[in-house]
């Protein structure tokens, strides 16, 4: 049986800015806690539509991730044109994106310029847990290049957006349970209270071996893979967690000091709050 886990509360100064992090008993046991993943786990939603333009069709892709996106298509699949979060509007090519980053995004499309009226078609809709609908309460930079915006939703349920070079790359729910976004060498977790903890530099490559990894501080996780999705399982001081399971977004696996997040590619991330230093997860074996 489990120790009981003491409340910690860490402050870290991480890359010019200050986060901190609650861990309590119930957030570590529900962040250990396998879930079965849902079909709208990837917070990706797809449809195509015909275009205005004889055999032609648009690829409408909603994503938490990097906001709303449209393609038209040739008849032979290519691309002709495209509109997203870095261009909304393209007069010459008919189309536009109303919201681009909004909960529920437009997309316009017309064959003629002028007073000629846009056909509107909603993005389809995202599942609750991919979708923004919180207050914004907090700006934090990260470096240079990368913003994370925190949103409340409401007691015990944060969001956070998280832009890289002025662009939404990763988007984070916690509800109940902490989130978390890789991009790049940076990791991010927010916690349901909307403390977050960030760090660079200390992952594993995309793909790892599966078997067990050291962490800095002597804890274990153990890599698996089933039906092609990955899973960890923490091993520290305070006894075996059950394995967290990733289907289309990370999971959060922690304790009082440890902090390891799961991508759904494989990729492991490992943090010890205190240490000034942080080393990737180290392979021990199958």
């Amino acid at each position: 049986m489990r120790t009981a886990l003491r409340t910690t509360l860490a402050t870290l100064a991480l890359v010019g800015t200050t986060a901190a992090c609650v861990v309590s008993a119930g957030a570590a046991a529900s962040a250990a806690t396998p879930v079965a993943p849902s079909a709208g786990s990837a917070c990706v939603a797809v449809k195509t539509i015909p275009s205005v333009f004889g055999g032609m069709t648009v690829r409408l892709v909603n994503s938490a991730h990097s906001g709303a996106s449209a393609k038209l298509l040739n008849d032979r699949g290519g691309v002709v044109a495209t509109v997203d979060q870095s261009r909304p509007t393209d007069l010459a090519d008919g189309l536009k994106i109303t919201g681009v980053l909004g909960a529920r995004p437009v997309f316009g499309q017309r064959s003629e310029g002028g007073p000629t009226p846009w056909r509107s078609t909603a993005f389809p809709a995202l599942s609750a847990d991919c979708t923004l609908s919180g207050k914004l309460v907090r700006t934090l930079r990260l470096d240079s290049r990368t913003t994370v915006q925190t949103f409340k939703v409401s007691v015990g349920h944060y969001q956070a957006r998280l832009f890289r070079d002025g662009r939404l790359v990763r988007f984070l729910d916690a509800h109940g349970r902490s989130g978390a976004a890789l991009y790049g060498t940076r990791t991010l977790v927010l916690n349901p209270d909307g403390t977050t903890v960030t760090w660079t530099g200390s992952e594993t490559a995309p793909a790892p071996r599966l078997g067990r990894y050291k962490l800095a501080n002597g804890a274990t996780v153990k890599l698996v893979r089933h039906n092609g999705v990955y899973g960890a399982q923490l091993t520290t001081g305070h006894g075996t967690f059950p394995v967290a399971w990733a289907k289309g977004r990370p999971v959060v696996l922690q304790d009082d000091v440890t902090l390891v997040v799961l991508n759904a590619d494989g990729t492991l991330s490992g943090h010890i709050l205190g240490r000034s230093v942080q080393k990737a997860p180290v392979y021990l074996g199958a």
